[in-house]
């Protein structure tokens, strides 16, 4: 298993808690100590107090003077969420603090996992970790092969596929939000592919009333996902 560096006061806290990362290292600057000996000591680690300038050489992202040495997690398998009831797939969604965010919102509203494809889609990364918030330890990405087929074998599961598009008749308050649901988010320029759409059992989209077309695909999956539980 690859390991990765975790960079920033939400990344590197959360991951000192969780019970899924294996940590190997820790490394913070003298101002950062006082907030860190508790939690080294409780996961057994040694902490490291370097200069500011070493941890600026590791990372081009903002690290608030803490950094973290750990393994990837482990790959969560599509099946262990199939008795869950709210989950958010991302469709052609490749930017890092994109998926972060996402990360973020689906665990502040209960999801139980988000589903990216295996191939051009970012996964464990240090960018996502720190956009998360420390999501990323809780809420699991889960990497499939093909989305569609993942959609078709989530339906046998009792699942109902809800994709957004801008575009749609049918605003997301009218979808019936009961029942197992799988949100489905596309790109801010392409949208969902349409092999991705044909799987959707509803089309619907945000109503926007501003002159502004669309949304961030973070803001709006945050938004999607506020409404989906509101209707449960």
């Amino acid at each position: 298993m690859a390991d990765i560096w975790l960079f920033g006061h939400h990344a590197v806290k959360a991951a000192l808690k969780s019970s899924r990362r294996k940590v190997k290292e820790l490394l913070v600057t003298k101002q950062s100590e006082a907030e860190y000996i508790d939690l080294a000591r409780t996961k057994n680690i040694r902490l490291q107090i370097v200069d500011r300038n070493r941890i600026d050489k590791m990372s081009d992202q903002p690290h608030q003077g803490v950094a973290i040495h750990v393994a990837n997690l482990a790959a969560t398998n599509i099946k262990d969420l199939y008795d869950t009831d709210l989950l958010l797939m991302l469709d052609q969604v490749t930017d890092p603090h994109n998926v972060g965010a996402c990360l973020r919102s689906a665990n502040a509203f209960g999801c139980s996992g988000v589903i990216v494809p295996s191939a051009h889609s970012p996964k464990d990364s240090p960018i996502i970790a720190k956009a998360a918030a420390g999501a990323l330890e809780d809420t699991p990405l889960v990497a499939v092969a093909n989305l569609a087929q993942t959609l078709k074998n989530l339906k046998q599961e009792n699942f109902w596929i809800v994709g957004l598009d801008g575009h749609s008749e049918q605003n997301l308050s009218e979808v019936d939000m009961g029942g197992k649901i799988v949100i489905v988010m596309g790109s801010e320029g392409q949208g969902l592919r349409d092999l991705v759409r044909k799987q959707c059992d509803f089309i619907a989209k945000l109503p926007m009333r501003g002159t502004v077309e669309s949304l961030n695909v973070s803001v709006a999956t945050g938004i999607a996902l506020y409404e989906t539980r509101r209707g449960k």
